[in-house]
């Protein structure tokens, strides 16, 4: 039977593609409550957001882990890590703190908006751990009001991850890593399993990070076990079933790791749409720009005066060129700086895979 590492070509591969899907989900979750349109929807025991971001971990989980074992030292690895992540991060909170919210505050007179307010926006959320999500006395007349990225908060529990393989794989040889990502794939689901039936209480910045790394353990695992793990339709429908029962009895974030990570490897090999992203990837900037670009759009639309579909349609429509830009402007330009800590290895296939890093 075929294996995931013969099937998935690092450089013919639909992962890109399925990232930018992934963060087209999170737009049409989070029109619900931005659009004051109700409850967020929901799948099961999980947001549809939550899903999209549990997919976003297993893919990471093993890319990253792919990145990390093919870098010359830490220090280049966390490099690039840092490249792909934070650049974007911090022009989107600037252009948060002095762009949407003044621009909203003067037309809408909904404010006021100070220049102190939005430095302490920006300073406040550096380390990339959300800590303040609005920008003082704006965005104040709307559904889900103060709130102007309730999206980049995902950011720091992924460069947490990216720390915990970098750290790992600097110590430990492959078997044991192995090993590493199976314990955090079934300790992660366990404690997540135990908070979810109010068994222990954790901090919430635990918690979050604990479910979270289960699923990005999960793309890990499949990383180290690729040439033994088999790349089957029977197998990926196993998966589906299995995390639709899960979902069913309200138990998916515990269990739901490895079959989300083996789904997104699957789709990644056998879909036909390596094309998409490959040159250009917009996904990431999609993901960072569409929470405060919705927050606009309510007041272009107030009191729900469209449909959700077409709001989440605009949504999308009005954040793609914020992601080209950063993706033009901000992303490749800095990804180019990688090669101040290492030599480009020409010619193989991972460096292909590290292309793909978010």
């Amino acid at each position: 039977m075929t294996t995931l590492q013969q099937a998935f070509d690092p450089r013919k591969n639909s992962l890109n593609a399925i990232r930018l899907v992934l963060a087209l989900l999170v737009i049409v979750s989070h029109t619900w409550p931005i659009g004051g349109y109700g409850r967020e929807l929901h799948l099961g025991d999980q947001t549809l957001g939550n899903w999209a971001v549990a997919g976003f971990f297993a893919i990471s989980g093993y890319l990253i882990t792919g990145s990390r074992l093919h870098s010359r030292n830490l220090v280049d690895y966390l490099w690039r890590r840092v490249l792909r992540i934070y650049p974007a991060f911090f022009i989107v909170l600037v252009i948060v703190a002095f762009g949407f919210a003044p621009l909203v505050a003067a037309v809408t007179g909904d404010g006021p908006w100070t220049v102190a307010g939005a430095v302490q926006y920006v300073v406040k959320n550096l380390a990339l751990d959300i800590r303040q999500y609005g920008v003082p006395d704006t965005l104040n007349s709307v559904p889900l009001p103060r709130a102007w990225n309730g999206s980049l908060w995902t950011l720091f529990y992924e460069f947490l991850c990216y720390l915990a393989v970098g750290v790992a794989a600097s110590f430990l040889p492959r078997r044991a890593l192995q090993w590493c990502a199976a314990a955090a794939l079934v300790l992660g689901g366990g404690v997540t399993l135990a908070i979810t039936h109010d068994l222990v209480s954790v901090p919430t910045t635990l918690e979050l990070f604990i479910r979270l790394l289960a699923f990005f353990a999960g793309g890990m695992l499949l990383y180290l076990l690729a040439d033994r793990v088999p790349l089957s339709g029977w197998l990926a429908l196993a998966a589906l079933l299995a995390l639709a029962v899960a979902a069913a009895l309200g138990v998916s974030r515990p269990l739901a790791g490895l079959p989300v990570a083996y789904l997104m490897l699957y789709l990644g090999s056998k879909l036909p749409l390596h094309r998409v992203g490959s040159r250009n990837d917009i996904s990431y900037g999609v993901y960072i720009y569409a929470f405060p670009v919705q927050q606009v759009l309510v007041y272009l639309f107030p009191d729900r005066a469209i449909d959700p579909l077409s709001f989440a349609v605009l949504s999308a429509i009005g954040t793609v060129p914020f992601a080209w830009a950063s993706w033009l402007l901000i992303e490749k330009p800095a990804m180019s700086l990688k090669r101040l800590t290492a030599r480009r290895t020409a010619g193989t296939a991972q460096t292909d895979v590290r292309s793909q890093m978010r």
